[in-house]
């Protein structure tokens, strides 16, 4: 491809080749202090012939060197998660037939504080995504969301299996394990906690991934014709 061809919006689009090439650096920041996100972006390059995977890692590096919303995003992934984690345990705890108070009060003092953090930073993220456009790309964002997912995961598997075995076992009629109401409610407040919050921070995760909305949306080829992705 011809370096000096242009894009379909009028600006120069460069090589794969050229990816570190100052040429390309200074298109990035100018389409940055114009307000064209890195979607859009990316999404120009692969029209223009670039591979999707170089188009996305490139397009990123159109974001300021320095993340002004980390600790929105901090505040927002940390308490969705210590808040789930609280309140889960503590039912957990509550369902037992023997259980510390102290335990289950620590848990829900947990929840108590974690919860209104991450409410109050979901709502700001939201005010600064409405305004600004590139915050949704912040790579905090991203990889907070992927790590909240991950550790959303983690644990809720591990604690689903555990209450289903034990719901199982005393279903069989093992030793030492007794079929209750508490049995099945275990499984149930699991699935009910774990399930949403893995299933918000995906999506959430997967609007910050430039290289997933490459996949999911068509990209125009220069020729004029799509190119599903």
């Amino acid at each position: 491809m011809n370096p000096s061809a242009t894009a379909p919006t009028g600006e120069f689009v460069f090589p794969a080749a050229s990816a570190n090439s100052a040429a390309l650096n200074a298109w990035l920041t100018q389409q940055r202090n114009q307000g064209i996100t890195p979607d859009k972006i990316s999404s120009e390059l692969v029209a223009a012939g670039w591979n999707a995977d170089a188009a996305a890692k490139v397009a990123l590096r159109s974001l300021r060197a320095s993340d002004r919303h980390r600790l929105v995003y901090s505040a927002t992934c940390w308490g969705a998660g210590i808040a789930t984690l609280g309140a889960g345990t503590a039912l957990h705890l509550a369902l037992q037939e023997y259980s510390d108070p102290l335990d289950i009060a620590f848990f829900v003092t947990l929840m108590v504080v974690a919860a209104p953090i991450s409410v109050t930073g979901m709502v700001w993220a939201r005010r600064i995504e409405a305004t600004e456009p590139h915050a949704i790309w912040s790579p905090s964002r991203r990889t907070l969301f992927a790590t909240l997912a991950l550790c959303t995961a983690v644990v809720g598997v591990i604690r689903l299996l555990a209450h289903t075995f034990n719901l199982v076992a005393a279903s069989l009629g093992a030793y030492g394990y007794d079929f209750t109401p508490a049995s099945l409610a275990q499984v149930m407040i699991t699935l009910g906690l774990a399930t949403p919050l893995f299933a918000w921070s995906l999506m959430e995760w997967r609007r910050s991934n430039v290289a997933l909305r490459l996949v999911t949306k068509p990209v125009v080829k220069r020729d004029g014709t799509d190119d599903e992705k």
